[in-house]
């Protein structure tokens, strides 16, 4: 099995794709592209995700994490996760939001190959399953990070 480490630096760089969410009878609720850009300086972890809805500005989100051996925890004023290693192939992600602990999502990330990924979320309200989205993503071939 891979470490934490390898895998981020295997993750590291610019991704295209799209996100699909689906209320819990399978209806679509909306579908819209994405563009994630990550990077690892350190034990730092860098990952800004810029959201392409039809009809409304781009809306950009910044994260920070820091590795912790085999683990990488989001924590900041707003936002409280922690990714856990199953496999070289996979990651789980557990997270909620601060100011909204009635709100958890589960997300597991599966790496198909060095160029292709996705990922599942489920989303809880109030420890009642809401809506499941489906993230699938492309690495954009010479894809350069932006300094931010």
């Amino acid at each position: 099995m891979s470490n934490l480490r390898d895998i981020l630096n295997g993750l590291t760089g610019v991704w295209d794709g799209t996100y699909s969410h689906f209320k819990t009878d399978g209806t679509l609720i909306e579908k819209y592209d994405s563009h994630q850009e990550t990077r690892l300086v350190g034990e730092d972890w860098y990952e800004r995700i810029v959201y392409k809805r039809a009809g409304q500005e781009p809306e950009t989100i910044d994260f920070r994490a820091r590795v912790i051996g085999d683990e990488l925890l989001f924590d900041d004023a707003n936002f409280l996760g922690q990714t856990t290693v199953v496999n070289s192939q996979m990651l789980v992600f557990p997270y909620t939001w601060k100011d909204k602990p009635h709100l958890k999502v589960l997300e597991l990330i599966y790496i198909v190959n060095d160029n292709y990924r996705t990922r599942t979320w489920q989303s809880f309200e109030h420890d009642k399953l809401v809506k499941t989205t489906l993230i699938e993503e492309n690495r954009v071939p010479g894809g350069n990070v932006a300094i931010w």
